[in-house]
């Protein structure tokens, strides 16, 4: 597998008759930042916080490459490294009670990316405002142990704040006799509930159960949807355009993912997977034959350069819903699972901060 990456761009180059070209980025002299922020600044108290990007495929459209058994390997790996912090791609904060009150302009966007938190409201007889409030007050003043009642009520208020896979999360910390109505759980959310612990997203089958057995009691969402706000002033040119573009592409990492794809089948296989998945000939190809594509395109007075900028801005707003998560655990380590695609910026964001220290995650998963 380790030469697959670089064996699969060239022949995808080929049979389209031209090489893919890495793009360049230039720099005028005096347009240079006053300072470089990159590495970790050499006096820290503290300690660096160590932090590991997990680029991952979107594990719902996988079922049948990947079995969940198949995850083994994988998930053995990230709990030897021990995060402290487990940062998925799912929608953070408010991101949905905005996107829900302005739905004429975040169209279809809650729907979509949010989960309905009603049954839980409904069960706990609170609104989303003082769900929110109770939850925060609750985390502050977790104790050591929890009992069966305190971590069913977390997960209603969790489920009930947008955070239904921290929900999850709870829910499995529950013997299965345990997993009932009661303490804000009515019987709509413990249908919600169970049927969520089987999901094959990988803020389930990866973060909640590595959440699990290193005893997590949540997860941090830290995805940014209100950046999609991006897209207002696209018109209906954009997505054609950039169908246009892809079709266009001479390398583009569909192929080289359904031929990766094809070598599943085993645990092992899984683990060397996701090992090309998160290299950099991957990570270079992405860029190359997507976003780098977007910022060059002319057509439709360079409207492909929405999708670059909603893209970039999402990045930029996940970066830093990982940095108020690690806020309060200084010298954390924290574990980002992220769609393969953000990785390389994400890595280039948060290698920006004082006190990121970036984790190499191909000596994380090696054999």
């Amino acid at each position: 597998m380790k030469t697959m990456i670089a064996a699969l761009v060239a022949t995808v180059s080929l049979s389209a008759g031209v090489m893919a070209q890495e793009l360049a980025f230039d720099r005028a002299r005096d347009n240079t930042p006053v300072l470089d922020f990159s590495g970790v600044q050499s006096e820290l108290a503290g300690g660096a916080t160590e932090v590991l990007v997990l680029g991952t495929p979107h594990l719902n459209g996988m079922r049948d490459e990947i079995p969940l058994a198949d995850l083994a390997l994988l998930l053995n790996r990230l709990e030897a490294f021990a995060p402290d912090l487990i940062a998925i791609e799912s929608a953070a904060l408010f991101n949905c009670d905005i996107v829900r009150r302005y739905a004429e302009i975040y169209e279809g966007v809650a729907n979509r990316y949010c989960t309905d938190p009603t049954p839980a409201l409904a069960g706990l007889d609170l609104d989303p405002v003082a769900a929110r409030i109770a939850l925060y007050e609750t985390l502050r003043n977790l104790p050591d142990t929890l009992e069966p009642a305190q971590r069913r009520r977390l997960a209603a208020l969790f489920y009930a704040t947008d955070d239904a896979n921290s929900a999850a999360l709870q829910w499995m910390h529950l013997a299965p006799d345990e997993r009932v109505e009661g303490d804000g759980v009515n019987a709509d959310l413990v249908q919600r509930l169970n049927q969520r612990l089987g999901s094959h997203n990988e803020t389930v089958s990866i973060a909640a159960v590595l959440g699990e057995r290193l005893g997590h009691q949540r997860l941090h969402p830290m995805d940014d949807r209100m950046s999609q706000i991006a897209y207002v002033f696209s018109g209906e040119a954009l997505s054609p355009t950039l169908r246009e573009m892809w079709q266009q592409n001479p390398v583009g990492m569909g192929p080289i993912r359904q031929a990766l794809a094809e070598t599943l089948g085993s645990p092992e296989a899984v683990l060397a997977y996701y090992r090309e998945l998160n290299s950099a000939a991957f990570q270079r190809g992405t860029v190359d034959s997507d976003f780098g594509p977007a910022a060059q395109n002319t057509a439709n007075d360079n409207i492909t350069r929405h999708y670059l900028a909603w893209w970039q801005a999402r990045g930029l707003h996940m970066a830093g819903n990982v940095m108020s998560a690690a806020a309060a655990e200084p010298g954390a380590r924290i574990l980002v699972i992220v769609g393969a695609s953000h990785k390389s910026y994400f890595e280039a964001y948060l290698d920006q901060m004082h006190d990121i220290e970036l984790v190499d995650l191909d000596t994380v998963l090696h054999d």
